[in-house]
């Protein structure tokens, strides 16, 4: 079997049962592989058959993507996991619940009071001088407007 007719088998068998970044991540990666063993020196046909067959491979493939679609939705939960490496906890939250839904409008809407707040507060305090500033205003323009 030749490089392309093991990445067409196992693109085929792929196809409809994994997202397409996997598929194409999984190519790239077969592909890169066999042509880095044949540079090195060994025939592509061994290389090929050292592989295995690629309707095995794709359904490893597809369990691994079940597997990884099942644990990413098992810890999209709120959840305290232990790392192994450095014994540090790690604290997950998930901000599709209600609650943060709400917090997150709540936010919004708080900051736009403040914002208008901020703005009539700003109005309030120039109010006072807009009369007198525009009574000058008019003077100045009364006046210069007699001495044309």
């Amino acid at each position: 079997m030749s490089k392309q007719e093991f990445l067409q088998r196992l693109r085929d068998t792929l196809t409809g049962e994994v997202p397409g970044h996997i598929i194409e991540e999984n190519i790239r990666f077969y592909h890169d592989y066999i042509s880095t063993e044949v540079n090195h020196g060994t025939r592509e046909e061994d290389v090929i058959a050292s592989i295995g067959d690629p309707r095995l491979i794709a359904k490893t493939i597809m369990e691994a993507s079940e597997n990884a679609n099942e644990s990413y939705h098992s810890s999209s939960q709120t959840v305290n996991e232990e790392s192994s490496d450095s014994g540090r906890r790690m604290h997950v939250i998930d901000f599709s619940k209600w609650y943060w839904k709400l917090l997150g409008v709540l936010t919004v809407i708080l900051f736009f009071f403040l914002l208008a707040s901020i703005v009539t507060g700003i109005f309030a305090l120039i109010m006072p001088l807009m009369g007198p500033l525009l009574m000058v205003l008019l003077i100045y323009w009364f006046i210069r407007g007699l001495r044309r």
